[in-house]
């Protein structure tokens, strides 16, 4: 980003074109005068004390006592510091009143919305990271990457399992701390940037060629949900190679089966005994047991499925498209223990 580009920005703090000019004039010249910022900033003399009060109301600006008054900036940090607690505050009060509100009105829930914004498929993303409660699948390039990838520590922090693909052009990014927390590989070629949420909600941007932009679905339908996460599986994540694994953590919560057998047969593979508890579905209702894991039965493209035994009976659990397994499972908490 460039200085245009940079100043230029401050027109999101609600800062009009003038006043953008004022405010840069003064933080690279110093303290002026008035006739000295309207010469140096190119702005009209009759709109300069108007100007001049705006920004002393916005805390941007301040001026001297006496006859001859000379005008300088608040440092930007402290200046925009304000601004942004101002909207902090703001935006909690206004979403506090929504909520208040919402149950007057009757909604609607389209299962897909379209997204072309860029600025909004990265917010969305990061409003997803920031409601998960159980489990994010995700790839992301490097621009998303360096963007979310605090959010993501903060979920992880939450308790929030991460697994996570990453692309060539993310080589030279350090992920140090990405990798304490997250399930991650890095996928040799490009592909669609995806996440997963709870497996709730999926959001998939792809690029746009023709006319050199992005675009994004948010899916919030069950069965296109499925799909998105067998795509996810076979065609990016299957070909990626391990980063991170899971044995960076020994518990685990998981809400989609794939990955839960991925991570049951590593955890077996390298001496571990494992326990859990599945929420979940039967055909007489809701279950939730707790038990030993003691394998896994997969067979590619058609099940992806684990065994727990209880004190009193063993259980198959599979996912979404359960056909022959005991539950369906919903989540999955998994418990590793080394064995000595």
């Amino acid at each position: 980003m460039n200085d245009e580009e940079a100043f230029e920005k401050l027109s999101k703090f609600g800062l009009s074109p003038y006043e953008i000019k004022v405010y840069k004039t003064l933080l690279l010249n110093g303290p002026q005068t008035s006739t000295s910022i309207v010469s140096t900033a190119g702005i009209p003399q009759p709109r300069v004390y108007d100007l001049f009060n705006n920004l002393m109301t916005k805390g941007l600006i301040e001026v001297s006592p006496g006859k001859k008054k000379i005008y300088r900036a608040v440092p930007v940090e402290i200046a925009l510091n304000k601004i942004i607690d101002d909207l902090t505050t703001y935006k909690m009060n206004l979403a506090k009143v929504v909520e208040n509100s919402a149950p007057n009105f009757k909604k609607y829930n389209p299962y897909l919305w379209y997204l072309d914004n860029e600025m909004l498929i990265r917010e969305q993303m990061k409003d997803m990271i920031s409601r998960a409660e159980n489990e994010i699948i995700a790839s992301f390039k490097l621009s998303l990457l360096k963007y979310l990838d605090k959010y993501l520590i903060d979920a992880a922090e939450r308790g929030v399992s991460i697994f996570l693909t990453i692309f060539p052009d993310s080589d030279r990014y350090d992920i140090n701390e990405l990798m304490n927390i997250a399930v991650i590989k890095r996928r040799p070629g490009i592909s669609p940037e995806i996440i997963i949420m709870d497996r709730n909600e999926a959001i998939v941007q792809v690029d746009n060629l023709n006319i050199k932009s992005k675009y994004a679905i948010d899916f919030q339908e069950e069965e296109m949900i499925h799909i998105i996460n067998y795509y996810y599986n076979n065609i990016i994540w299957k070909p990626s190679i391990y980063i991170s694994k899971f044995l960076i953590h020994s518990k685990w919560l998981f809400n989609t089966s794939w990955i839960s057998c991925e991570a049951i047969n590593m955890f077996l593979n390298n001496g571990y005994k494992l326990d859990g508890r599945v929420i979940g579905t039967t055909q007489n209702g809701d279950v939730d047991v707790s038990g030993i894991i003691k394998g896994t039965d997969i067979i590619p493209g058609y099940k992806n499925s684990y065994i727990i035994e209880t004190e009193n009976q063993v259980f198959t659990v599979g996912g979404r498209l359960t056909r022959i397994e005991d539950i369906r499972m919903d989540k999955l908490y998994l418990n590793a223990e080394k064995i000595k």
